[in-house]
């Protein structure tokens, strides 16, 4: 019960304090539009870095793919991911001063680590989704998400469908404040991966330098859900966004 109280407590505390919708590991019902690309480039632990590339095919369709591995700075092997990972999404409802925006898709990219024997990364990439997404205009913008997933990240036997939820807030005219949590209800089973089954709850901040360019600095899994973690997981991420 604390802890469901604390999570709300985020969620409503970046709605008060934050800008535009960012995503930290869920996805949301925003939507590349056509003639729209963007690149972004994330590290994160493990001297792991993943690149991807996404753009807006029709006004209501994207597509995009992820590539990346660990070990990548240093003097260790580089460990290259053996797939190069899609994503795809869908508009089915535009956003209005009364209903949400609902995107359904698919996003085979996980977080971390990825482990090839058990075909999966240390938190589960979301695989099939629907999410709602609706902004309002308070004190800035502010907005709020939530969705539910199938992964595909299922060779443990925990094919159990997955609820998330997130909110964001603009502080000024360049940050924005991102919370998010992630129930891993399809990740809660004994297993050497699974979590302790306190969900993921991700919280961020991104700085927009200009319109095209900005950086999100990233703290996954703040109540440490994965096991043999001593603190919770730390990336950054640079994104680029243009017209073609």
């Amino acid at each position: 019960m604390k802890r469901t109280l604390f999570i709300v407590f985020m969620l409503i505390s970046c709605s008060i304090f934050a800008e535009r919708i960012q995503e930290i590991s869920n996805p949301t019902a925003g939507i590349l539009k056509k003639g729209e690309a963007k690149i972004y480039t994330k590290i994160y632990k493990d001297n792991g870095m993943i690149t991807g590339a996404s753009v807006g095919l029709f006004d209501s369709f994207m597509f995009g793919f992820t590539y990346g591995g660990e070990e990548l700075v240093g003097d260790k092997k580089p460990l290259w991911h053996d797939k190069v990972d899609f994503n795809a999404r869908f508009r089915l409802i535009d956003e209005t001063t009364s209903i949400p925006a609902i995107v359904i898709g698919f996003d085979s990219q996980g977080h971390g680590k990825y482990y090839k024997e058990e075909k999966r990364y240390d938190i589960k990439s979301k695989g099939f989704y629907t999410v709602a997404s609706k902004n309002f205009n308070f004190l800035g913008l502010f907005g709020l998400d939530a969705g539910l997933n199938y992964s595909l990240e299922n060779h443990d036997n925990d094919k159990d469908l997955n609820v998330f939820c997130g909110a964001y807030k603009t502080i000024g005219k360049s940050l924005t404040a991102i919370a998010e949590y992630d129930f891993a209800t399809n990740d809660n089973q004994k297993h050497p991966l699974h979590g302790k089954g306190n969900g993921y709850f991700n919280a961020g901040l991104e700085l927009q330098i200009n319109d095209q360019f900005s950086i999100k600095v990233l703290a996954h899994d703040i109540f440490m859900n994965r096991p043999f973690v001593d603190s919770f997981n730390r990336s950054v991420q640079i994104n680029y966004r243009w017209n073609y």
